[in-house]
């Protein structure tokens, strides 16, 4: 057999270490046969430091060139062959730790404030053991993921089965809103405020002008010829302030 580039080489180790032993390192779950898709796998990749340069070319090479094989892509899933997939799921019914943490999409989160977690299609919901994993997880669908805290334990006490995937995971069906810990949806005018931008905040002894509001009180401010509104309102107020 040829040798593999370098780069192809080193990215066959990566890819033992995520489809064949620690995939739960990565938030990637294998179906029983093995397999991951592609997509999860490719969105693993480009988390992790010096891996964004991976195309699924960059996959289907290494599948085809490494004899015996040890990866097979079928069409939009891939699995390691050589090692074996290790297999991570533990028997359902596990108790869980205290808490356990999930990151969602901020367009999810009124759903889930008002209906609680449901999974996607016949997927369990993943759980993240840290929140620092949850967020990680949840980057890849969005820049700023809501960080939820699942009360785990209280929701495995009323009937919801969990089930533990390797050491950084557990896989559990949908989970009612009493168990979910969030902030609150942002409303009105709030969404449109950028994610961590500032409020100006008022000087104290300073107040709000709202030239829109005087107009609509009969306040029409006389100025000059093209003179911005602002100055005729602020002489308006400086006339009041006389009074």
């Amino acid at each position: 057999m040829p040798r593999l580039p370098r780069q192809l080489e080193a990215l066959s180790r990566m890819l033992t270490y995520m489809l064949c032993h620690r995939p739960d390192e990565f938030g990637l779950v294998l179906s029983e046969d093995g397999f991951v898709p592609v997509k999860h796998l490719h969105q693993a990749l480009m988390a992790e430091p010096g891996w964004s340069f991976v195309r699924r070319h960059h996959l289907e090479e290494v599948a085809a060139l490494i004899q015996p094989p040890r990866f097979e892509v079928a069409e939009e899933r891939i699995r390691g062959l050589s090692p074996p997939p290790a297999r991570l799921r533990r028997p359902p019914g596990e108790e869980p730790p205290a808490l356990l943490y999930l990151a969602i999409s901020p367009k999810a989160h009124e759903r889930v404030w008002e209906q609680g977690l449901m999974p996607t299609g016949d997927q369990e919901l993943l759980l993240a053991v840290t929140p620092e994993m949850a967020r990680k997880l949840g980057q890849r669908r969005t820049p700023v993921p809501v960080l939820i805290t699942i009360l785990a334990q209280a929701a495995a006490k009323a009937g919801v089965p969990f089930q533990g995937y390797g050491q950084c995971l557990f896989l559990a069906p949908a989970l009612p809103r009493e168990f979910l810990q969030l902030p609150p949806p942002l409303q009105g005018r709030e969404k449109a405020q950028p994610v961590g931008a500032p409020r100006p905040l008022p000087t104290p002894g300073s107040f709000t002008l709202d030239i829109g509001q005087m107009l609509k009180e009969g306040h029409k401010p006389r100025g000059k010829k093209g003179e911005p509104a602002w100055k005729a309102g602020t002489r308006v107020l400086r006339r009041k302030g006389r009074r």
